[in-house]
């Protein structure tokens, strides 16, 4: 049955693992035998669509929150050079 399919990345295993344990393997390898009629590998998607069931969506990655301290020390120190740049290109005005 995996010959059918085609699975490109992680995501489509864990569909794939999820459609065979909720449609049972013997009607995912039917659906997977019918639509193959050409001999390409079909996309777990289109098994999805011809089932009538869809699976969760995949899980994205949780990122831990980062520490921008030396972040912020660096765009304020960035800020303090360009503001002493400004201040030093800035023509003298005469008093009057």
């Amino acid at each position: 049955m995996e010959r059918l399919i085609r699975l490109a990345n992680d995501d489509d295993r864990q569909a794939l693992q999820w459609l065979t344990t909720h449609a049972g393997q013997v009607r995912v390898a039917d659906a997977a035998r019918h639509l193959a009629h050409s001999g390409r590998p079909v996309y777990v998607s289109a098994l999805c669509r011809y089932l009538g069931v869809w699976p969760p969506a995949p899980r994205s990655p949780v990122r831990a929150t980062q520490d921008c301290a030396l972040a912020d020390r660096h765009l304020a120190q960035i800020r303090r050079i360009l503001a002493g740049a400004k201040r030093a290109s800035a023509p003298a005005v005469e008093p009057g």
